[in-house]
């Protein structure tokens, strides 16, 4: 059943005599006995609702994979950072373990089951909240949930059922890695800011070229690769001066990785004013950490963001504890503009209708010093096919003034 008919792997289907239907037909359930749905049905759709009732199996590409091959599985998962943390890995790992083949698969843009009968050693995959809601077998060697902030509350019910969903990714994992910091870190639990505590001083030097949220990102990336090695005995847990020294070599690694498009991406200094492409960040949680590395780099009220679009159903209450000075000024456009808009309350707010018009309007006001960061807070599909087409519309308003 596909409700969408232009598809090739729908005419495929039919002319090898398989039989699609571009309704969704209950009734149909009677014959059949397996369901594979893509991440993109949502729990409600009325045939997973009834396959739930008849007690009909449901199963998603992630759970064929994990059944099915047999390389080292690696999840990894939560709401801000999980395609940066993947392909970091992926540098990472591959650096490390030359004679391994290393994939990173999921939700990064490369489906795992266009990779089921490769020989793979090391699966890195990027599962989302869409994936692990429908998921009925999930198992892995390592699973990693970086964060959990509000977000998909438009197809989530609510925060607490959002998070119970993130943390399903640790069902049948052999070991866990979580954020925050616990004196609970064991071999078969670890805590990724925890492991780094004693080593603040490694990575001091990133703070002058990396966003703040990136080098957490950076110490999730070295906890999976440390997770992996005590996995498979060839690294002590305990040996602190040992942990130490890989720290650094991993850091000489990731020390040439190139940020992602969208992900809080410094586009150009024009006349003294720096523009920041952060278009990815598309929940709360994200926009108050790029402020924070706006602010730690630059300094208080410089910062000019551009925010707006499709709420998801989050909460914006949080952008009340912005700090007053921090932001000099807020343009904000889209779909939802008017439910953000009361709670940027230490700052000057603008509603424009596009992000043209707001950026008109800045170029008329900007002066040297001042940081315009393009940070949403919301999906784009209000206004965009994606958040690419957003950051690039941005790209090119910057390059033309």
């Amino acid at each position: 059943m596909e409700s969408r008919k232009d598809l090739k792997g729908i005419q495929w289907l039919t002319e090898h005599g398989y039989k699609c239907t571009s309704e969704f037909n209950v009734d149909a359930l009677e014959k059949i006995s397996k369901v594979y749905v893509s991440p993109g049905i949502s729990k409600n759709n009325p045939i997973l609702r009834q396959a739930n009732f008849l007690n009909i199996e449901t199963e998603t590409d992630i759970d064929i994979f994990l059944k099915l091959h047999s390389c080292t599985k690696i999840l990894i998962t939560g709401t801000n950072g999980k395609t940066t943390v993947t392909s970091m890995s992926h540098k990472l790992f591959s650096h490390f373990l030359g004679k391994k083949r290393v994939e990173a698969l999921g939700n990064i843009g490369n489906p795992v089951l266009d990779n089921i009968d490769e020989d793979i050693d090391i699966a890195l995959i990027e599962v989302s909240s869409y994936q692990l809601e429908l998921s009925s077998s999930i198992s892995s060697d390592i699973a990693v949930l970086l964060n959990v902030t509000q977000d998909h509350l438009d197809r989530h019910s609510s925060l607490e059922e959002y998070k119970s969903i993130k943390n399903k990714v640790f069902i049948q994992s052999k070991l866990a890695i979580r954020e925050g910091q616990s004196s609970s870190s064991t071999e078969k639990c670890i805590y990724f800011q925890e492991i780094f505590k004693d080593y603040d001083y490694c990575f001091d030097d990133l703070k002058y070229e990396w966003p703040l949220h990136d080098v957490e990102n950076i110490k999730a990336t070295i906890s999976i690769l440390f997770a992996y090695l005590v996995l498979n005995e060839e690294i002590n847990f305990y040996d602190k001066p040992q942990r130490e020294s890989f720290i650094k070599d991993c850091l000489r690694i990731l020390n040439s990785y190139q940020r992602l498009p969208h992900r809080y991406e410094i586009l150009d200094l024009k006349d003294g004013v720096t523009f920041i492409n952060d278009s990815k960040a598309t929940n709360v949680a994200s926009v108050l950490k790029a402020l924070e590395s706006v602010y730690d780099k630059y300094g208080e009220g410089k910062a000019i963001l551009i925010c707006g679009g499709d709420s998801k159903g989050q909460d914006f209450q949080e952008l009340t504890n912005i700090p007053e000075k921090l932001l000099k000024k807020a343009y904000i456009f889209g779909i939802h503009k008017d439910l953000i808009a009361p709670f940027l309350i230490n700052t000057d707010v603008e509603l424009v209708e596009d992000m043209k018009e707001a950026m008109k309007r800045i170029s008329l006001d900007v002066v040297k010093g001042d940081v315009v960061i393009l940070s949403p807070a919301c999906s784009s599909t209000d206004m965009y096919k994606d958040y690419e087409e957003r950051g690039e519309e941005f790209r090119s308003l910057v390059g033309s003034i």
